[in-house]
């Protein structure tokens, strides 16, 4: 019992000041099956993902309207996005009420003269406020491309913020599953992300420390987290100002902040948390309308406390200690109580996220309560053999 209570003070001490993936490099060796480290992986996201709020229906506040294959299909080229379409929907959801208008698309090359003026145009002519997404310092561009973005955001003199979704997630190293929303990059002309500039603009004037997203489940009533519309329908109700189809749209989009963006040709999805529920990566506006709806409600998720997690290592690799040294000559029983430990792990950190909102990093937990299972095993049958 003494040995088992030092192993826990010294798993309470250091194991939060390992390296974040040293719990996964411990248990992926060949004697645990593969399928079940993944598991260990990614068990934090699927809690996240099944405990994640849902409302009754769509967000009340934010929606989304997408320009996809069929809006381009009878235009010559689709990248970049024709600028007179991107005008013309500008002034479309515009008319139609909403609040604030958030553009998810790349500004980073001249195409037509007229257009890119006339989208300029369009911009000073709105009456809902704008805000742009850029790529910063950390995405590739050629030198050229990112001047005439540079030049582009200053001629709209508008407010822009970076769209970065995987940097300065701790994570995103491993296994590019988009968790949390990144914060900027030192000394950029980008000081603020999109989403958060779009809440700003709704007037939250401060956002959660933790970085971590507070997703949203697809609501109670079915159908998608955010009302969507395609661009089809919002071009044509601009056309038909007083006919059913723009009334309809008035009442979905009047008095939200609306992002537009594009679903073209399957680009621009990332893995998320909702993925391993859902099967599907999640389209990048989606993601920014997540973080956005998140600022907005005042929803957050953050890391368990430094404290927290001595804790919780603590007991983990006590009980561990314990099983090892109990169940040491019975391979069986030795095998079923690590199953059942790690159960027991799994059910505090769900009862954790769903109580406190804290993630517990459960495959550090589960790691120091297999290794200190196995090393009392291996302690008590040395002592035994002596």
């Amino acid at each position: 019992m003494a040995l088992a209570l030092l192993f826990a003070a010294m798993a309470a001490a250091f194991l939060p000041r390992l390296p974040a993936d040293w719990s996964t490099r411990i248990l992926a060796p060949g004697w645990m099956p593969h399928q079940i480290v993944q598991l260990l992986e990614y068990s934090n996201d699927v809690q996240v993902a099944v405990l994640a709020d849902r409302l009754a229906g769509p967000h009340p506040r934010v929606a989304i309207v997408l320009i996809t294959d069929e809006t381009l299909a009878e235009l010559p080229y689709i990248s970049p996005i024709d600028r007179g379409l991107l005008a013309r929907v500008v002034k479309a959801v515009d008319g139609l009420g909403a609040r604030a208008i958030g553009l998810d698309i790349l500004f980073d090359q001249a195409t037509e003269p007229d257009k890119d003026a006339a989208l300029i145009e369009r911009f000073r002519l709105s009456r809902a406020a704008l805000v742009l997404g850029g790529a910063d310092e950390r995405t590739p561009l050629a030198p050229r491309r990112r001047s005439w973005q540079t030049s582009f955001m200053q001629r709209a003199g508008l407010p822009f913020g970076y769209l970065n979704l995987r940097y300065d997630v701790r994570e995103a190293a491993l296994t590019h599953v988009v968790r949390s929303r990144a914060s900027a990059a030192p000394n950029s002309a980008f000081k603020k992300s999109f989403a958060e500039l779009l809440a700003e603009r709704a007037g939250i004037r401060s956002v959660p420390e933790s970085r971590r997203i507070a997703w949203l489940r697809p609501p109670l009533s079915g159908g998608e987290t955010f009302t969507t519309v395609d661009a089809d329908a919002v071009l044509a109700a601009d056309r038909e100002p007083d006919g059913i189809l723009a009334r309809a749209l008035e009442a979905q989009l009047d008095g939200r902040i609306v992002l537009i963006g594009g679903d073209i040709d399957g680009r621009d999805r990332h893995p998320t948390p909702l993925s391993l529920v859902d099967g599907q990566d999640t389209l990048g506006i989606a993601i920014h309308a997540q973080i956005l709806a998140g600022l907005m409600d005042g929803r957050s998720l953050s890391d368990l406390t430094p404290a927290g997690v001595s804790f919780l290592a603590g007991v983990a690799t006590l009980l561990g200690a314990l099983i090892g040294w109990f169940a040491a000559r019975r391979r069986l029983v030795f095998t079923l109580a690590i199953g059942v430990g790690t159960l027991i792990v799994m059910g505090v950190s769900a009862i954790v996220l769903w109580q406190f909102r804290s993630i517990v990093p459960v495959a550090l937990l589960i790691a120091s309560l297999v290794g200190a299972a196995v090393v009392m095993r291996l302690a008590r049958s040395w002592l035994a053999q002596g």
